[in-house]
């Protein structure tokens, strides 16, 4: 199993699509990226796939999902 990556790596592909694509462009770049199994976490460590990690940025205000398309939100990322 690799090591987990953290829900900033996805944003960091979002970002290099323009901030803004479709739900579907995203994870097909994410799989491309990090393989169509990867797993993501978050700071404290709770896991996630691609579906879920898309939820948690959501409820944190990271990106905003709509109509099928994704953009980055107004609350910053994470520092690491």
């Amino acid at each position: 199993m690799s090591e987990p990556l953290y829900g900033h790596d996805l944003l960091t592909l979002l970002m290099e699509q323009g901030g803004s694509c479709r739900l579907e462009d995203l994870r097909t770049a994410s799989a491309a990226a990090h393989g169509a199994a990867a797993v993501y976490c978050n700071c404290h460590g709770d896991s996630f796939d691609f579906n879920g990690v898309i939820a948690f940025l959501g409820a944190k205000g990271k990106i905003q999902v709509a109509d099928g398309t994704v953009t980055l939100g107004l609350a910053p990322a994470c520092q690491h």
